[in-house]
Order: C-alpha cells, then sequence, then structure tokens
C-alpha cells in the first residue's frame, strides 16, 4: 500500500511540474510576442471643434430625411435617419474643401465624411480624406485639400456601424456646380 501511495505521488509529482512548466512556457511566449509586435496608431482623424455658427441656406425643410442646396459655394445638406449618402458630384476651384458639420445623440456617436473623385467607370476614394464627426449637437470643422480644380469629386456621409441611423447637416465651403 505505502509503494501504491509513492507511485502516485510521484506521478501526481510529474504532472504538477509539468503543467506548471508549460504555464511557465505559454507566460514567456506570450511576452516574447507582445515584445516583438509592433502597434498600430489610431489613424482616426476628427474634425475640430468650432464655436462658428452653421447656416445651411436653401435648406427649406431641415426635418427632412436628405436634402441638399447648393447655394453661393457651398454645398448644404440636412440628413435625419439616413443609414449612408452621397451627393452628387461637383468640383473644387480653389483645390480645397471646407466642411462644417453637426451631428445629434439620436444616432451613433460619431460619423465620417470623406471625398471620393469621379474616374473612368466611377470613383476612387481620395487618400486622407475621411474625416469623422462627433454627434454631441456641437459644430466641427475640417479642410480636405490638394484637390485637382479640374476633377469632379462627391461626399460620402457615412458611419462603422449598421445599427443606428444618422442625423446632422454639414455645409460644404469651396465647391462648384
Amino acid at each position: 500500500m505505502k509503494k501504491i501511495k509513492r507511485i502516485v505521488l510521484l506521478v501526481v509529482a510529474v504532472l504538477v511540474l509539468l503543467l506548471a512548466a508549460s504555464g511557465v512556457k505559454t507566460v514567456l511566449d506570450m511576452k516574447n510576442s507582445a515584445d516583438n509586435e509592433v502597434q498600430e496608431e489610431d489613424s482616426t482623424r476628427w474634425a475640430e471643434l468650432t464655436s462658428d455658427p452653421l447656416n445651411l441656406e436653401g435648406i427649406a425643410d431641415a426635418s427632412a430625411k436628405y436634402a441638399s442646396a447648393a447655394v453661393n459655394g457651398s454645398l448644404n445638406l440636412v440628413f435625419n435617419g439616413i443609414w449612408s449618402r452621397q451627393t452628387d458630384y461637383f468640383t473644387v476651384p480653389g483645390g480645397s474643401l471646407t466642411i462644417t458639420g453637426y451631428g445629434t445623440a439620436e444616432g451613433t456617436q460619431r460619423y465620417k465624411v470623406s471625398v471620393w473623385q469621379k474616374v473612368a467607370g466611377g470613383a476612387q476614394y481620395v487618400n486622407g480624406s475621411t474625416y469623422y464627426i462627433k454627434t454631441d449637437g456641437q459644430n466641427y470643422r475640417c479642410v480636405i485639400s490638394g484637390l485637382d480644380p479640374a476633377a469632379s469629386y462627391r461626399l460620402t456621409i457615412s458611419y462603422d456601424s449598421s445599427r443606428y441611423y444618422l442625423y446632422g447637416g454639414l455645409k460644404v465651403e469651396g465647391i462648384a456646380g
């Protein structure tokens, strides 16, 4: 009986040592892996808070699901309960757009705007043109520059979730057509 107890204790001790060694190896592997990983930078670009008022001229019904009006070199937009929208094409004679917008807390916590250039057969995303606008009811502004005055562009309004609707408005300054 003593012999069986000794064998059982020996087997249990060996199992405990193997388990401990395996745990130490796993911890070391995780540490080495973390040391070798490259942390991805957050490249989210946020529009900056502005105290400037936002006047959306030409919009007859601010409660419309989606409405737009081109007035005096600006494209004014309102949206209420949309998932995403694309504007009509326009040109940018000065090579840059100033976008001022707001969103309300009825929808998601943020939405994004991005610029797409018209190309043969469709549209191509303009690198670096995506900005996020918070939906806290305040006005935010961003400037997208380096655009070709001879090209046609459109703006896309969207967000990264399909659970909510977007509510807000935008003024896109610097357009023609």
